[in-house]
C-alpha cells in the first residue's frame, strides 16, 4: 500500500509540474502572438519606408539630371563670355 501512495504522489507531483509547464508555455506562447503582431506592424512599416525610399530615389535621380544640365548651361554660358570678352577687346581696343 505504501508503494502504491508513494505513486500517487509523484503523479501527483508530475501534474501539479505539468500544470506550470503548461502555464509557462502559455504565457510564451502569448508573448509569441504579440511578437507576430508586432513583426505584422514592422512589416508594413518597413514596407512603406522601402516605397518611400523609391520615390526619394527617383526624385535624386531627378535632380542629379537638373543639375547636370545646369551646369552645361553655366559652361556655355563661361564659353560665350569668353568670346565676348575677346570679341570687345578686339573692337574697343582703339
Amino acid at each position: 500500500m505504501n508503494a502504491d501512495n508513494r505513486v500517487i504522489e509523484l503523479l501527483s507531483e508530475m501534474i501539479i509540474e505539468q500544470k506550470k509547464t503548461n502555464e509557462k508555455l502559455g504565457h510564451v506562447d502569448d508573448r509569441l502572438g504579440n511578437l507576430e503582431v508586432q513583426f505584422v506592424g514592422m512589416d508594413k512599416r518597413l514596407e512603406n519606408v522601402e516605397k518611400q525610399q523609391a520615390k526619394t530615389n527617383l526624385a535624386i535621380r531627378e535632380l542629379r539630371l537638373s543639375i547636370m544640365k545646369f551646369a552645361e548651361k553655366i559652361n556655355q554660358q563661361v564659353i560665350l563670355e569668353k568670346r565676348v570678352s575677346k570679341l570687345e577687346k578686339t573692337v574697343f581696343k582703339h
